[in-house]
């Protein structure tokens, strides 16, 4: 080989190795863990919650399960909260923008900060305004098809409120009367 192809082949592995040299620490891939109805749930989403559960369990002093057991339990729930929001999707359930702002103000006052302030801690804790606002829309959706399919498996009678309040008003006579007689003055 000659100088000039030898020159050549070292600049072209320099080249290679060059960018490896001064690359960030590896992260690791992400990749589908779950799939809901053609939806995926990817590894990083999991990382994700099992890290702010983590957290959140900490702050409140509570025993942070086992990572996998912990894992786990995240990754069913969130099958399960991808599944319910499909079928809230399908019925119809919509949430607007003028209720997230709504449940915005409120996520404030209870933690006694204004809307501002809380969206400057929600980025110091790596949460995006956006993302945020995704989650407060998708448990209004939630807590939305949970009433609806309460209210669907409800069903009181006209007998059912006459037999409470025949009921209720045996009840109130049963109790003995105390009354306080006290002289009365007339003028």
């Amino acid at each position: 080989m000659n100088f000039v192809t030898r020159a050549l082949a070292l600049a072209c592995f320099c080249s290679v190795l060059l960018p490896l040299a001064h690359a960030q620490p590896a992260q690791q891939a992400d990749f589908i863990v779950a799939v809901v109805n053609s939806e995926p749930i990817t590894n990083s989403e999991v990382r994700a919650e099992v890290q702010r559960v983590s957290t959140k369990l900490a702050q409140q002093r509570q025993t942070v399960p086992p990572a996998d057991v912990l894992r786990r339990e995240v990754l069913e729930r969130l099958i399960n909260d991808r599944a319910q929001l499909q079928v809230a999707r399908e019925t119809g359930i919509r949430v607007d923008d003028a209720f997230v702002d709504q449940a915005e103000q409120s996520v404030a006052r209870q933690n006694q900060v204004d809307v501002n302030e809380l969206r400057r801690r929600l980025a110091l804790d790596g949460v995006s305004v956006a993302a945020f606002r995704a989650q407060l829309r998708d448990q209004q959706m939630l807590s939305r098809l949970h009433e609806r399919e309460v209210e669907a498996r409800i069903r009181i009678t006209e007998q059912d409120i006459d037999r409470y309040l025949h009921q209720k008003v045996r009840n109130t006579f049963k109790q003995p009367i105390h009354c306080l007689h006290r002289p009365m003055v007339c003028a």
